[in-house]
């Protein structure tokens, strides 16, 4: 008996390292290890990726969000202070270059009304001195002539 327990466990032995054999060269399926082989990986990438874009989004991205949001606005309403400045300084200068052409209108006329007014004033004196001039210039003809006059009387 023994010997046929034996002989019974022999064969189980070989066919078990005959499938064994034939197993070990029997070409792995392609899912095996490969490349695209993702397993329970990647649902747990994803799972890591959604839970760190939420945690990042609601730590950093959200309050540095608020914050150029608050730089924009605060850029855009002193850029439009900046320009209403510049209006209302053009308006003024416009205004300023009307007085000042207004100014000048005015000064270049009364300039003229003096210059005029002492141009007639002057032509008076010169009239005046001339009118004097000539009075002495007769006056001293008159004397010579009286004097040559008697002297030739004389």
């Amino acid at each position: 008996p023994r010997v046929g327990q034996a002989s019974a466990a022999a064969p189980q032995q070989w066919q078990l390292a005959s499938t064994a054999a034939i197993v070990a060269s029997m070409p792995t399926p392609a899912h095996a290890g490969g490349m695209f082989d993702f397993g329970i990986t990647l649902p747990f990438v994803a799972i890591t990726f959604l839970t760190m874009m939420a945690t990042l989004n609601a730590l950093w991205y959200a309050p540095v969000t608020a914050e150029v949001d608050d730089r924009n606005a605060k850029l855009l309403k002193t850029l439009s202070e900046a320009t209403d400045m510049l209006s209302k300084a053009d308006e003024i200068q416009v205004e300023y270059t009307e007085q000042i052409r207004e100014a000048r209108e005015k000064a270049a006329a009364e300039v003229k009304a003096y210059r005029e007014k002492t141009e007639k004033v002057i032509a008076a004196q010169i009239a005046s001195a001339t009118a004097e001039r000539d009075a002495k210039a007769a006056e001293v003809r008159k004397k010579l002539e009286a004097d040559i006059d008697a002297k030739k009387k004389s």
